[in-house]
């Protein structure tokens, strides 16, 4: 259909001869893309909707005749039919091209856009059919509107999906069209794949037809976009993004103003913001913000993607930021977006930073000194790591506004949620709203991206159950459900959790014979003030910072911490008090903010330290406590009440030698509660030994006496016990390989080998903690 002749000029015209007064003409050079453009207002109708305006000798390079068709389409890719029409030799750019607002809908195409010219050898058929939809989901049957609709079609000429067009005041899409060439698709197979989608290797994004009223039939449908057989490419706009309000409505105003209304600002005296800096971790939808940006707004777009522009040879990165600069200038209004601008404006007292990057810093700020008399022009920046950037970019006259794209919360994730099923047909899953918000209830320290791969996992999920072994699927079962998305999220884990995320066993309060004050004292002090935080803050009433664990060894607090990381169902990172410790300088230091940065980043969460004696050892006891130890104990304090607010963090902390924990810790606002958890009583004893032996065939046994075996247990703790019930169970094995029971002589031998390591005056040691802390709970 298409020809292989390029915009990168690859057919070669043939070399001139001399001229009649014998002087050699040179030849005509093809731009390596062409710059898409807006037509002239007075062009911008419906009749010259399929008009693409090209510099004449372009087109005669290329042997494409004025008023023949021709594809425009991104570099590498699908395009668009349209036709040519030569613009004025003399005031048309050779290397631009213009188009009308139609066609660029059609091929998501943006002013700025780089672009490459085929020639199209065949004409496109003519339409037997055309089926229209109203975008606002509407279905209209009037004869006045179907006359109208027939007339702007006619007068567009050549039709294809995607086409959008407005009657009265409804938006109108062309949802289909058919040929004699085209297979309708009301009568497709659909279990056939070459018949519901256009072949990939098709020139055409969207198959052109040509509309002839009279003949070509126009019907309506409740489709309110194309159909799903072509491969057409949406844009993004806000209407779209989740979770993301506040921050849209800041780069509308940002944007918008300083592009269509500078004036504004000039009858103030004041220059208009040059630059926005978006920032925020990474998946938050930063890029996606700039796309919508694009998208949304008819200016010039020009993109720089961080080290694309980068090049091995002196001066040529500098050389490439003042080319983009000047066309930026020349086509106003125009937007420059810098994507991860880290990458390419490295802070230069750094020591990462090197000559190269110094100039490249260096010339960006010159460019973005020189547009304040540049007119229409904002340049737009996203990273991850706004600290890395060049302190002198961050300065008013520059990034003039930073807008902060932060992990969404509860009420922004059931937004995004809602909008990625929004996209699904209502017969392809069965959630009903209510799920949607209990899984966004649930989902804590999900970005954007997370919540966008949890609903593909769960669609992925839906295709493995319904999928048979025949690789045939059921389509009236391919649905997805509420189990489908609770399973994808056993495989989709937070952003900001997966460095440092540790797969906890599954242990329940229910696992934990006893400890029923214990258990009921962790959910009121820590699942209670996450859960209903709102309340708290209604009240006036500040949840606990911290807990602190301490008794005998062996005595369930490690155990409860892993209960509470179950409940609680809050993002939990577990912390090993040694571990933190690096032979470098600093670094322990960083580990521990690094640490309450993931669970800020992730809140809410709780953040469980076991052994914490071993990272906050006391400074009052003569000088034992090494520097090192000293200043992570510093980095701790700052973290937990320091300037940055400690918000829907609770920390945890274990240990079975509070006494060495320095007293600034266990202050009020800090670690402020403290739990003994002591040994079991009798009663938690026998709960402990039930759970123990519940696969040891005891029933049949009438001198099996777990209650006696209870008491005899008196002053063990709960690891004791359960080391007893192994032993014995160990017994019956080396007596009989084949042994299904234990019986009471083996709880007698693996009893005569138990020592106790709970001592009275270890107990009368924590009794006197807990006397002169005073805030024993």
């Amino acid at each position: 259909m298409a020809s292989k002749t390029a915009a990168n000029g690859s057919k070669k015209k043939p070399s001139a001869g001399p001229s009649s007064d014998g002087v050699v003409k040179s030849k005509f050079k093809l731009p390596s893309a062409y710059v898409a453009r807006p037509l002239p207002a007075k062009l911008n109708n419906y009749k010259d909707a399929s008009t693409v305006i090209i510099h004449p000798d372009v087109m005669k390079e290329l042997g494409i005749n004025p008023g023949s068709m021709c594809i425009l389409s991104k570099l590498g890719s699908s395009g668009v039919v349209v036709l040519a029409k030569p613009g004025d030799e003399l005031s048309h750019p050779i290397n631009v091209v213009m188009l009308s607002s139609t066609m660029r809908s059609v091929g998501n195409i943006l002013f700025g856009d780089r672009l490459e010219i085929n020639k199209v050898q065949d004409q496109p058929p003519y339409a037997t059919k055309v089926t229209v939809g109203c975008v606002q989901g509407i279905e209209i049957d009037d004869n006045e509107i179907r006359k109208a609709v027939e007339r702007i079609l006619n007068d567009c000429g050549i039709i294809m999906p995607g086409v959008v067009f407005n009657v009265d005041h409804w938006n109108m899409v062309v949802v289909d069209v058919q040929d004699m060439t085209l297979p309708d698709v009301s009568k497709c197979d659909l279990n056939q794949d070459s018949t519901t989608t256009v072949e990939d290797s098709s020139p055409y994004l969207s198959p052109p037809v040509i509309f002839r009223r009279g003949s070509t039939k126009v019907e309506f449908t409740k489709a309110s976009k194309p159909s799903s057989r072509f491969n057409l490419s949406h844009s993004i706009g806000y209407d779209s993004v989740g979770g993301l309000a506040k921050e849209i409505e800041v780069l509308k105003n940002a944007i918008h103003l300083p592009l269509h209304k500078p004036k504004l600002f000039s009858e103030f005296g004041v220059a208009p913001p040059r630059g926005i800096l978006l920032h925020g971790p990474p998946g938050t939808g930063k890029t996606m913000l700039l796309r919508c940006v694009a998208n949304t707004t008819d200016a010039h777009i020009l993109t720089i993607n961080g080290p694309s522009i980068v090049s091995k040879y002196l001066g040529e990165t500098e050389a490439t930021l003042r080319e983009i600069f000047d066309e930026a200038k020349l086509y106003q209004p125009s937007i420059i977006f810098i994507d991860e601008i880290d990458s390419i404006a490295p802070n230069r007292a750094s020591d990462d930073s090197g000559e190269v990057e110094s100039r490249v810093v260096a010339t960006l700020l010159t460019l973005m000194d020189g547009m304040g008399a540049a007119g229409r022009l904002v340049v737009v920046a996203a990273t991850n790591r706004p600290n890395n950037i060049d302190p002198a970019l961050r300065r008013p006259g520059r990034f003039d506004q930073e807008v902060e794209i932060a992990i969404p919360d509860v009420e922004e994730r059931i937004d995004i949620l809602m909008k990625q099923f929004e996209r699904m047909s209502s017969e392809k899953h069965s959630l009903s709203a209510e799920d949607i918000k209990e899984v966004a209830a649930k989902t804590h320290g999900y970005v954007g991206a997370d919540l966008t791969a949890l609903c593909r996992e769960s669609v992925m999920k839906t295709i493995q159950r319904v999928l048979g072994d025949d690789d045939k699927i059921d389509e009236s079962l391919l649905k997805v459900s509420r189990e489908d998305l609770d399973n994808a999220m056993l495989e989709i884990r937070p952003s900001a959790m997966r460095e440092i995320f540790l797969e906890m066993p599954k242990v329940y309060w229910t696992d934990i014979g006893g400890q029923d004050v214990l258990k009921r004292k962790m959910k009121e002090m820590i699942q209670l003030p996450l859960e209903a935080s709102e309340t708290f803050a209604r009240l006036g009433v500040s949840a606990p910072k911290g807990v602190l664990l301490y008794g005998p060894p062996g005595c369930s607090k490690t155990l409860t911490a892993k209960a509470l990381a179950t409940e609680s169902g809050v993002n939990f990172l577990a912390v090993k008090g040694p571990e933190i410790f690096s032979k470098y300088v600093g670094e322990s230091e960083r580990a521990i903010r690094e640490i309450f940065h993931k669970a800020r980043s992730a809140a809410p969460s709780i953040i469980f330290f076991d052994e914490i004696d071993a990272i906050s050892s006391s400074r009052d006891d003569g000088g034992s406590s090494t520097t090192a130890a000293s200043n992570v104990l510093t980095s701790l304090l700052n973290e937990i009440d320091g300037v940055e607010e400690l918000k829907g963090v609770v920390i945890v902390a274990a240990t079975n030698r509070p006494d060495e924990i320095d007293s600034a810790l266990l202050r009020p606002g800090r670690l402020d509660r403290h739990i003994y958890v002591g040994p079991p009583d009798y009663s938690a004893r026998l709960q402990i030994l039930k759970k123990c032996t519940s696969k040891f065939s005891i029933d049949s046994q009438p001198d099996y006496n777990l209650e006696k075996l209870a008491e005899h247990t008196d002053g063990c703790s709960g690891a004791e016990i359960v080391l007893l019930c192994q032993e014995a169970g160990l017994a019956a094995i080396m007596e009989d390989v084949e042994a299904n029971k234990v019986e009471s002589r083996h709880f007698e031998k693996a009893l005569s080998g138990i020592s106790r390591i709970i001592t009275p005056e270890m107990l009368a040691y924590y009794e006197d903690f807990a006397s002169r802390s005073g805030i024993a709970v």
